[in-house]
């Protein structure tokens, strides 16, 4: 899709009053690379031909718009979309990149490289590019093949990360698959318990990391009265639906507002709102 279309229709959705964009592919930041270099679309938006100068477009144009980019992979995080990010307030500090593992071979096995040394390299560039950076992962445990030295890899790696979230699955034999069909098949029993494992060890960082956050002013855009939560918000910290919320007592709908955390549990905060509406 062109930036053009992809402008018009974050046009469409903030006349209806969004306020905030979320951009997602199946691997967002190969974006543009399908387009024509020669192709003009007559509404300012010549050059956009990669994730970042789309980026750059988008917050410039819609300055009071958050837009969140979701499911990156590395190759797609450049110097040059960082540096993007960090110059536009209204472009979530947020990156969320699902690395699978961290043990080279068993990266190798699923079709993808890097190893747990160019992961950590790269979240130490995107903290030097986004010192307040969210970031988010995604992990398998039990892939086949993968035995008591690789999952002990993928837990030190977990923890030496330090991820804001991790999303992890315990692998799901699937018929028609290469992988599914490997007669080295680690047992489900194990695979779900070196899941629970990941999970514990990254809800641990998780959560300290949300805790120090206590003290903090944030901007939080109000997105929900429910029943039984009260009021509910999210920062440019917290993706929609995966990460969490902040608990509000004022506000409304649609707004964003300054708010004080003064508490935490998990992932949830609670706010204080000091200063409502701004842009």
């Amino acid at each position: 899709m062109p930036a053009a279309e992809v402008a018009a229709e974050v046009a469409e959705l903030v006349a209806g009053g969004v306020r905030e964009v979320v951009l997602v592919a199946q691997d967002t930041g190969i974006w543009g690379r399908d387009l024509a270099r020669d192709d003009d679309d007559g509404d300012g938006a010549r050059g956009a031909r990669d994730l970042a100068s789309l980026l750059d477009l988008l917050a410039m144009r819609f300055p009071t718009t958050w837009i969140r980019v979701m499911y990156l992979q590395p190759q797609g995080i450049t110097d040059g979309l960082l540096a993007v990010m960090a110059r536009h307030a209204n472009i979530c500090n947020y990156l969320d990149i699902p690395l699978q593992h961290a043990d080279a071979r068993v990266l190798r096995e699923m079709g993808r490289t890097g190893s747990a040394q160019e992961s950590l390299a790269l979240l130490a560039r995107c903290r030097a590019a986004l010192p307040d950076v969210a970031l988010r992962t995604t992990v398998i445990a039990g892939f086949p093949g993968e035995g008591r030295s690789e999952a002990h890899r993928l837990e030190r790696f977990i923890e030496d990360a330090a991820f804001d979230y991790v999303g992890v699955f315990p692998y799901s034999q699937e018929e028609g698959t290469v992988a599914g069909q490997r007669p080295d098949q680690v047992p489900l029993r194990t695979r779900r318990a070196r899941a629970q494992r990941l999970r514990d060890i990254a809800d641990a960082c998780g959560a300290a990391r949300i805790a120090a956050r206590v003290g903090t002013t944030e901007d939080v855009l109000v997105v929900e009265d429910d029943a039984q939560e009260g009021l509910l918000g999210r920062t440019q910290r917290q993706a929609p639906e995966v990460d969490g919320m902040v608990h509000l007592d004022r506000g409304d709908i649609g707004e964003v507002v300054s708010a004080t955390m003064f508490d935490a549990c998990c992932y949830e905060l609670d706010g204080r709102v000091t200063d409502c509406p701004h842009a």
